[in-house]
């Protein structure tokens, strides 16, 4: 194997470790319900798995054992919200979904098995 290679599947695989463990635990809630506009933080652990918020404020990650199940883009998928800043604002779970709040008023659902994100509507 060319040693090119070697390097870029080392700092792949190191790139990986790294990020899953940046989060801060502080960081999260084990409350079923936060408001980024309102605290400081940016996650919840339900049932061994923590549903964060990333820095960008756009997308949300879900790990487990500290690595990624998952990751979505709501920002990306749902589209810019009409009124408010393009961020998520708000985060809610329940047994089966994320309700995300983006923007002003805008509203998406995040399945919490495997991230399928699905735009919900504004008012």
């Amino acid at each position: 194997m060319k040693p090119i290679i070697k390097y870029l599947i080392l700092t792949l695989f190191s790139t990986q470790i790294n990020f899953a463990q940046t989060f801060d635990p502080k960081l999260i809630s084990k409350d079923s319900e936060i408001y980024l506009t309102e605290t400081k933080k940016r996650g919840i652990e339900k049932n061994g798995v923590i549903y964060l918020v990333e820095e960008n404020l756009k997308t949300i990650s879900a790990y487990k054992n500290k690595k990624t199940i998952w990751q979505t883009n709501v920002i990306s998928i749902c589209g810019k919200p009409q009124v408010g800043e393009t961020k998520i604002r708000s985060l809610k779970y329940d047994n089966t979904k994320l309700h995300i709040v983006f923007g002003k008023h805008s509203f998406a659902e995040v399945d919490i098995k495997n991230g399928l994100t699905k735009f919900i509507g504004e008012d």
